[in-house]
């Protein structure tokens, strides 16, 4: 399967504005659709799909995302808006440029895929049902592919991500205010002393695992290293739960150096993690289920306090973005105790990894914990 990768394309236009700009024989009918960036699939969908996109997109945009030094410090970015026999829509890669979102086409499933370290949006081609944080949504119109482009309708677009971001339609463009501020150190910036400060993390005294050893046996690994099959409950609603919490700690670093890879099919079919799939698949080893993205994850659980965290605890985390929010989960990691984190991450490094939170970085970003375990 071919990936469409996140990459930024930004080039300086003046000090206030940036530009971004062998497989088996097919019938002459699929080599049509294909052509069209139609998905080789039968159905009402795909049929809608051709009829709408054989009719011609007229494209009415400036050719390129705009983004605009306004007043009092702010930004704006522009993007440019395709038409689609009335209907006003955006290209999925570069609305996901524009936002610092990363985003993945599965080709498999004619899905694309939207979001910061793991894919909080799903948007199925040639049809109007959507997915947002595990959740299914209905869409007034449906996702369209033209010319291996996805298109994704600015009305809904601009419902569905209310929450996150305002977006305006302005003409030929959509318009997005910046809503975030910038972060004071980088993510992989150096560890600080922990002296007990407002935005300190500090280990709950009261953990029974708190100087426990992390054993790993016997495990679920262990079975699963002979071949054994494990599943998941994907239907069980978590709820706290007494486990080896150190022992779980200990099949987690099991997995450290597993490549990161947006978006990834469960670790078995992929052998590669995003941050929500980790945490789904280690906790899942235990008999917990979890759902499949972070933000969802999030809402789950029982809240705890980052003065008093206990190993085990997941910790949720905002992605800075010049146009996302500072409010929405977009990571998650397993807490370890003593201010160690393990997760799977693009950055700083790349796969399953070991973080030092004490950083100014991972403070700022920090936006709640919750726990499943005891």
């Amino acid at each position: 399967m071919k990936h469409w990768r996140n990459v930024t394309i930004l080039a300086v236009a003046s000090s206030l504005v940036l530009t971004t700009g062998c497989g088996p024989t097919l019938s002459k009918e699929q080599q049509q659709s294909q052509q069209q960036g139609i998905p080789s699939t039968n159905g009402q969908a795909a049929n809608r799909l051709k009829s709408e996109q054989s009719n011609g997109v007229k494209q009415l945009g400036t050719g390129g995302t705009t983004r605009i030094q306004a007043a009092g410090g702010s930004s704006q970015i522009t993007v440019p808006v395709v038409d689609v026999n009335g209907t006003a829509y955006v290209v999925g890669s570069d609305f996901a440029k524009s936002l610092g979102y990363d985003f993945d086409w599965d080709g498999e499933r004619n899905v694309f895929q939207l979001g910061d370290h793991d894919a909080a949006y799903e948007f199925t081609a040639g049809s109007p049902q959507a997915e947002k944080e595990d959740q299914k949504v209905s869409m007034n119109e449906p996702v369209l592919l033209q010319n291996s482009q996805v298109l994704l309708p600015v009305a809904s677009l601009t419902s569905l991500m209310q929450e996150e971001l305002t977006i305006q339609k302005q003409d030929k463009n959509i318009v997005i205010t910046a809503s975030d501020m910038a972060v004071e150190g980088s993510i992989d910036g150096p560890d600080e002393a922990n002296t007990g400060a407002e935005l300190d993390f500090e280990d709950d005294p009261n953990d029974p695992f708190k100087g426990v050893e992390e054993d790993a046996s016997p495990t679920m690994g262990a079975l699963e290293a002979e071949g054994v099959s494990i599943t998941v409950d994907e239907d069980a609603v978590p709820v706290l739960k007494n486990i080896n919490v150190p022992g779980m700690i200990a099949q987690a670093k099991r997995y450290l150096g597993v490549k990161y890879d947006f978006g990834a099919k469960p670790y078995p079919q992929s052998g590669r993690f995003d941050c929500s799939t980790y945490t789904r698949y280690i906790f899942g080893k235990y008999g917990i289920s979890l759902p499949r993205t972070a933000r969802a994850q999030a809402r789950l659980g029982t809240s705890v306090s980052r003065k008093s965290l206990r190993k085990g605890d997941l910790m949720f985390f905002y992605v800075p973005g010049r146009f996302k929010t500072n409010k929405t989960v977009g990571h998650v990691g397993i807490y370890m105790g003593n201010q160690l984190m393990i997760h799977a991450s693009p950055k700083p490094k790349d796969g399953v990894q070991i973080t030092n939170i004490n950083k100014a970085y991972w403070k700022r970003t920090y936006l709640s914990a919750k726990r499943f375990v005891y």
